[in-house]
Order: C-alpha cells, then structure tokens, then sequence
C-alpha cells in the first residue's frame, strides 16, 4: 500500500521539522478512495513518535457526519490528556455540542458563545504543543460533521506559530457537493496540498509478478485493488477473482452516491456508455456525469468512458437488486432502439431485463440471434430466441421463432432441441410452418430416430409447392437422408439419381452447405476411389463452418468419412484436426463431439488404439448418448473396438450392454456398432454371436443397395469368424466375394480379404497373397491391420522351414503391435520363435539413440522391425550401400554387434519411418 510514497512521505517529514521549529503547518492530503491516504498517514505517525510528537488523531465517516463535535471528540480523545486538560476539553466539547444547532456552529456565521469553546480548545492545544510537537490527523475529513469542520478551520487560522502539524485526508468530490469550509482549508497561508497518484506501472507489475495478465490494466495502479488482486493470486484463484470484486464494491461504497450511480450506467450500458447515454439512462446532467467519470478514473475503476474490467461491471451488477438492475436494462433497451443503435446491443439489454411488454422487441431479438450466429455467439442466441418466444403471441410467427430456437439449441446441445420438435411439427400440421424451416427440421428428427416424422415433414413441403430454392433444399435434403438412413432410398419419395455439383447459376437462398452435404453423400454412397477423395479433399480445403446453418458440419464429416473409406486416411486426419481445432476454438460442441468420432475411426485405421480411444471418449462426454441420438453408434462403436483390439474386454464389455436407441440399426452408424460389436464377440470367444452381428451388416448393406467394402468390412469379420467355426468353405466364399467386389485396386478391403484368404488357403499360396496384403496395408497406413499380416506372414515363413525370414518379421510385427497398444497380439506373438527373438538384451545400449541423427534413426527403426537393407533403401529412397553405412555408424554410437542387439525403443520412430 506504501509503494511509491517515498516522496509524499519525505513531504511530510519535511513539513514536521518546519512546525516542530515553531511554524505551524497544515497539509491537505487528497488522493482518490482506496489510495492508502490511511496507511500513509499512519506510517508518517509511526515515524514521529520516536521524535517525541504527540499523535492525536480522528477517522471521520458518512453515518457521523452529523454528530455535533464528533471529529473533535475523537482528536481530543485519542491520546492521554492530563487530567485537569481533560476535564476542560470535556466541558468545552460538551458546550460545543449543545450550540451546534440548525441555529448554531455550522449554520452560518460564528456566535460569540462558539467562539468561547473555540479559544479554549485552541489553549489547549497551544499548552499541548509547549509540551511535545503535536500532529492532529484527520482522515477522511469530507466526511467532518459542520461544527468541528468550523472549529479545525479557527484552530488552522491561529496555529502558525505553534508546534502543531495539521494532516487532513480528503477523497475528491463532485464540484457541487464541495462546501466552503472545505474549500477554505486550501486557501489558507500555511496550508499545502499533496496529491496521492496511482501507482505507477512498474511498481504495480513488481508487486504483482506475472502471476496476472497486465495487472496494471486490472487495477488502474489502485493500491486498494492491487491488494486485493495479490490476495486473489496468493488464494489461487482467478484473478482478479472475489477479492477483486469486493473491492471494487469498497471503493463504491465509501464514494459519493452520484459516482456509484454513473458506475451502475457503465456496468448496465457496457460499450455503448457515453455521458449522454448515461445521462439519459440515470436521468443526469451530462457535465454530472463527465465529472463523475473523471473522478471514477482517478479512481482507477475506468478508463475513458468505460470501465476497467469485466469484473468491475460484474461487482456492480452483483450489487444491484435485481428489479433495480432489469429496469435500468429495459430503460437502456428503449433507448438505444430510440437512438437507432444496432439489435445486439438492444437486445442485450432486453436479455438483462428479462424482457420488455414492447412489440418491437421481438423484432429485434430475432435480429440480433442472427446476428450472434454469425459471430460465434450461440448461447446469446439462444437466450434471445428464448425470449422473444415468450413475448410472442401464438400463430406463423411463434412457430418461425421456435424453429430457430430449436436449431441454435441444437448447436450447444441436440437434446435440448427435442423439446421443440412437436410444437414445430404441429405448427407444420396447422400450416404455419416454412418450408425452409421444415427442411432445416428433418435433420433433427433424423438424429434422435423420428424417421416417419422426418418423412412426413418432406412429404410436407413438397405437397407445399413452394418452387425455387425450397425445391432444391427439398432434393438435396432427400439425397442427404438417404445417406444417413440408406433404406429411404427405395422408397418412392426419394430419387435414385446422386445429385450434381453443377457450375453456374443457383438460387439466391439455397443453403450451399445442404447442397454440399448432398454431393458428398452421393460420393460416400459410391465409394468412389478416385474422384470422390479429390472431390472430398478440394470441399475441406475450402470450407469454413459456420453456425447459420444447421448443415455446417455435416459436409465435413462426409467428405472426411469419403477419405477415410478409400484409404486417404493421413489427409483425412490433417483436415480432422484442424476442424476439431476451429470447433474448440469457436465453443461449438455439437462440432468439437461430431469431429472426436471422426478422429476416433481416423486413429483405428492408423492402428493407434490408444488414440481412438481418447478421442471417442472425449465425444462422448461432449454429448450424452440421449444428445447423439443415433449417432451415439459411431463414437461408442470406435470406443468398443478400440478397447477390444487392446485386450480392454472389461471396459469394451460395459460399452456392449450400454442401450442404444432402436432406430440406430436403421442408419449408416448403425453398421459402424455393429461390427465393433461383432469384433467384441469374436474376441471374448462368442462366435456365434459375432457371426450374427456380421451377417447383419451384410443383410442391411445389401437391402440398402450400399454393399461397398468399404464401408464396413462385414465379409472378412464373418469369414474370420467360419474359420472359427472350423467352415472354411463358406469362409472362402465371402472372401472371394470381396476380391470380386474390390478389384485390383480394392485398397484395405483387398488387403484384409487376401490375408483371410491365405489363412484359409493353401501353404504354399500363403506368402504371396499376405505380402501383396502387406503392401498394401503398409500404402494405406493402417499399422494394426499391418501387424496381423506380418504376423501370419512370419508362421507362414517358419512353417516353410525360412527361420531367419520367421524370426525377422514376426519381430516387426511384434513392434508394430506394441507401438499400436494392441495387447492381445503382442501377447499372441511372443511365443513365436522363443521371446528371446523378439526382446532386446538387457546389455542394449538405449541411451545412446540421442546420439544418432535423423537419418540414422530412420534406417535403426527400419532395422529393428525387421526390413532388409534393400527394403528399407526402398523405403527411404536411398542406395543400399548408403543403408550399410547408416547401420555401421548406429552399431559402433550404440555399441551393439547386430541388428538383434538393436534397443527395441526404437520402434518409436516406426510410425515415421515404415
């Protein structure tokens, strides 16, 4: 509280030495609330009290300020007097009091009888002070009551040659409310006035630390609200935090009500404040209020025109009662709309007010939510269309407002629109709905399973014949469905035809994102392996979301989904990423859970367990299963077969017995549960029921007329699983049934096809059919696909007689497992060979891998898990012999003989390097 004092206390000490010789002194010491007026004068006390001077002192107050001779009896009472002094000063104070009447000390001119109990208290004083220097310290004192006010001003006038040192703490007031005996004070010949700054910025940023962000932009170098801030940081709080906030309420509390007033305006009107609009809103003078802001600055509560922090505006909003606080909101509303100022800042005040009996008003909440949409700002828009919804009668126009409603609600939380749904299907009954926003509904019928209210709704709008650009929302909604729910493609409400991204002129109103999401569903529906990734890859390259429209993220999620099912798996994961990235930054849940589950079947098919993990559970706790309605398949299906393929069956099993909504297995996502399911199942030992949930998913793509290999691998799951059964023709059905489906260029489909089959097939055909499946898994980068291989690719080799061959890629297998997390499998592979074949000695050199460069790590973790020189030049684009010379260096760094003895942390740098 003392910083930065040294000259005010060097003034002080200065003045004390000029009164103790005799020249009395008085010293005016006005600094704005919370200055440490206070602490500085009891500091300079302290240090005169070793000099022998007497303190008498006085706190004066508000609640005081009309107790007749109040400030006197504390001055004369707060040191010990001499018994005969004290009775005297007793009897005077008494006199004193009793003259001070409406009629007399303070009323005006000084009576005779008041100018007696004057002198005897200036003989006092005068007896004191031939005893002991004296300094009299009143603090506060423009809150003295009028009469000592009177007697501190005759004693002033006639102290100059006494040993007395007059200290006076002052709070500046408004210019009217500053009387005459205060301004005197000032004008006297012995008098000199010290002004307390604010802290300056260093000292503030040296007190504080960076333990906040710029604290002198907190505080306004308030000593007050430093403090506080450093109380805050030292409680580990947010700062500033309460500690701040109550002392922000200090300082008004102890200011002069018209500056606590001008704050309430600031705080309520936000940056729209100005001293007329604040004028206005407290029904003030304008120069009142400019006067009031300056002081509030001195203060260090604003800056300009408005204040300092959020947090002092949330101070004084706390303080409000809250009819007080929803009036000034509703004033601050009417005259803003009257002023012409734009619906967001209207409409924040018709928030605060909790509404308005006005008709314009919902005019301009409406506004204003479309405006919020567009800045990212959701939760204001659903508080605006909450609102104007209960201000708005029955009828066209409440049925229009709700829908909106129902669609910003679905931004936040898709459960909190399901309460929306039937009033909007009833107004759609009575012919009071858009078509539009009809079509904007059937995306959230869809999602929470209403597929016959979804159907009804279109089936709606076409009966409507709105024509233009509802016709062609109305198409590309249909096209959309049929993707989400494949079984409405046959019905005849539906056209067969995939829609056209066609060049060249469209309506002005069609939503782009529909028709987008439309393009990318008919993509994903053909699977098509050259122009739908580019298709895919040029759509996210260039959008951008936005919250205007209930389709945004819908085309992203296609067009990432058309990546991952024809094995561009790493560029789907860059733009997943960054979208997920926008998502979190623009808090959109519904967003950040959609791209979660996207990640999560991303990390699946780059083998990485672990990750998948993670992000489905993130998506799940961004939305309730109730809020993914039929969507929860898709990140509780990454979830079960995440943990499954890692040997978690205790976690994976408690995902199985979790309830899912029956319409699920009508939709696209519910392939994706089923056949994590099925993988459960296989794994736990339950085949039968496995083959059940594989077959599902055959019957249901083939009824949708969807049966693309890519999409969800039923055949090799239900082959594997005959194998099981010990039925290896009808294994080898299914697998050539694949091939014959995939082609040449199948991708992951093939490989996962030609590695049943060799199990399936005959020995000696086993090796080219899995190194044509390693190829391509390694093309496709799907590292726990790859390890399965590698796995049978080793047996394979070992039971042809090739040991070395056996050893070498049972043990890259086995590295590729671990790096995944799959537990099973590396469990399953270190029998094979001996464990000693696939672990490193203990006599490894591990802590020499930093030693290595890059290129060395390449080669080493190409090395361990199992590539010849030749392969790995391949790999790397080098010549062997330059692999040789690699290898040669990372044996001497790590003091190892062989490529055996090379430390199995290697497999780190796999993922990069394989």
């Amino acid at each position: 509280m003392l910083a930065d004092r040294g000259g005010q206390l060097a003034f002080l000490t200065a003045r004390a030495v000029a009164s103790g010789a005799g020249n009395g002194q008085v010293v005016l010491v006005r600094g704005a609330v919370s200055h440490g007026k206070t602490a500085l004068l009891r500091k300079f006390a302290e240090q005169l009290a070793d000099s022998g001077t007497q303190f008498l002192s006085a706190s004066c107050a508000r609640a005081e300020s009309m107790l007749p001779m109040g400030v006197l009896s504390q001055l004369f009472h707060s040191a010990a007097l001499p018994a005969d002094l004290r009775a005297r000063v007793g009897e005077l104070l008494d006199q004193g009091a009793a003259m001070a009447s409406p009629h007399g000390i303070g009323s005006g001119a000084i009576e005779p009888a008041a100018t007696q109990v004057f002198t005897g208290l200036l003989r006092v004083l005068w007896e004191l002070s031939g005893r002991h220097p004296l300094l009299l310290g009143i603090d506060d004192v423009e809150h003295a009551d009028a009469a000592s006010l009177h007697c501190l001003l005759f004693l002033a006038r006639r102290l100059r040659s006494a040993r007395v040192l007059i200290v006076l703490t002052e709070t500046p007031r408004m210019p009217a409310r500053t009387s005459p005996p205060h301004a005197e004070f000032g004008q006297l010949p012995n008098a000199h006035l010290l002004r307390l700054a604010p802290l300056g910025r260093p000292s503030v940023e040296a007190l504080v630390g960076s333990g906040a962000p710029d604290p002198y932009a907190v505080t306004g170098g308030n000593p007050g609200l430093v403090r506080a801030l450093l109380d805050d940081l030292a409680g580990q709080e947010e700062a500033p935090g309460r500690g701040y906030r109550r002392a922000v309420t200090g300082c008004l509390d102890r200011c002069e009500s018209v500056l606590s007033e001008v704050a309430c305006g600031l705080a309520v009107l936000g940056p729209q404040a100005a001293a007329t609009t604040i004028g206005g809103l407290l029904g003030m003078d304008p120069d009142v209020v400019a006067d009031a802001l300056e002081l509030l600055e001195d203060a260090g509560l604003t800056e300009g025109q408005a204040l300092r922090h959020p947090a002092v505006g949330q101070a004084v909003l706390d303080e409000l009662p809250p009819r007080r606080r929803e009036a000034l909101h509703r004033r601050a509303a009417r005259l803003l709309q009257d002023r012409g100022e734009p619906a967001m800042p209207v409409a924040r005040h018709l928030v605060g007010a909790s509404g308005s009996p006005e008709d314009w008003s919902v005019d301009v909440l409406v506004e204003a939510a479309a405006h919020a949409l567009v800045t990212d700002q959701v939760a204001f828009a659903v508080d605006c269309l909450n609102l104007a919804l209960r201000q708005v009668p029955d009828g066209r126009r409440r049925v229009s407002v709700r829908a909106k409603l129902a669609r910003a609600e679905w931004q936040l939380n898709p459960s909190a629109a399901l309460r929306h749904l039937e009033p909007v299907l009833d107004g759609m009954r009575s012919g009071l709905l858009d078509p539009r926003d009809a079509i904007a509904t059937v995306r959230q019928l869809l999602w929470h399973g209403r597929v016959d209210d979804a159907v009804e709704a279109l089936n709606w709008v076409r009966g409507a014949d709105a024509g233009g650009e509802v016709a062609t929302e109305l198409r590309d909604a249909e096209l959309w469905m049929t993707s989400l729910y494949p079984s409405l493609g046959t019905r005849q409400h539906v056209s067969p035809e995939p829609p056209v991204d066609r060049p060249g002129p469209r309506p002005f109103r069609a939503d782009p994102w529909l028709r987008s999401a439309a393009v990318l569903a008919g993509t994903l529906s053909r699977e098509e392996r050259q122009s739908g990734p580019a298709g895919a890859e040029q759509f996210l390259g260039r959008t951008q979301l936005s919250h205007t429209t209930p389709w945004s993220e819908e085309p992203a999620v296609l067009a990432l989904l058309a990546l991952v099912h024809t094995d561009r798996v790493p560029s789907a994961e860059r733009s997943c990423a960054r979208l997920a990235e926008e998502s979190a930054a623009r808090g959109a849940p519904t967003w950040q859970a959609a791209f979660a589950a996207v990640g999560a079947l991303i990390a699946l098919r780059q083998g990485d367990l672990d990750t998948a993990a993670e992000r489905a559970r993130l998506a799940m706790k961004l939305m309730s299963p109730k809020a993914w309605g039929v969507g929860v398949g898709f990140p509780l299906g990454s979830l079960i077969l995440a943990a499954t393929l890692a040997g978690r069956y205790d976690e994976a099993g408690s995902m199985v017995t979790q309830p899912v909504p029956d319409a699920l297995f009508q939709s696209r996502h519910g392939l994706h549960y089923l056949h994590a399911r099925g993988q459960y199942y296989l794994a736990t030992g339950r085949y039968h029921a496995a083959l059940a949930d594989f077959l599902a998913c055959g019957e249901l793509q083939r009824s949708w007329g969807l049966d693309l290999p890519g999409l969800v691998p039923w055949r090799t799951s239900a082959a594997e699983t005959w194998l099981r059964l010990q039925n290896r023709d009808r294994a080898k059905r299914l697998v050539f049934d694949q091939l014959a489906r995939t082609g040449a260029g199948g991708g992951r489909p093939r490989a996962l096809a030609l590695r049943v089959l060799a199990t399936a097939g005959q020995v000696d055909r086993r090796p080219q059919l899995l190194t044509e499946a390693v190829d391509i898994l390694e093309g496709c980068g799907d590292r726990f696909e790859l390890a399965r291989a590698l796995t049978d690719l080793g047996r394979v080799y070992h039971a042809l007689g090739e040991r070395r061959r056996a050893r070498m890629t049972v043990r890259r297998a086995w590295h590729l497992a671990k790096a995944c997390g799959a537990g099973p499998l590396c469990r399953e592979l270190l029998p094979e060979l001996g464990a000693t074949d696939l672990t490193v000695p203990s006599s490894a050199n591990s802590e020499g891998i930093g030693s290595l460069t890059g290129a060395e790590r390449r080669v080493a973790s190409l090395a361990v898990a199992g590539y010849t020189n030749r392969e790995i030049a391949a790999k790397l684009f080098i010549t062997s012999s330059t692999v040789e010379q690699h290898l040669t260096r990372v044996f001497r760094k790590l003091h190892v003989k062989y490529r055996r003895d090379l430390p199995t942390d290697l497999h780190a740098d796999l993922a990069t390097s394989a």
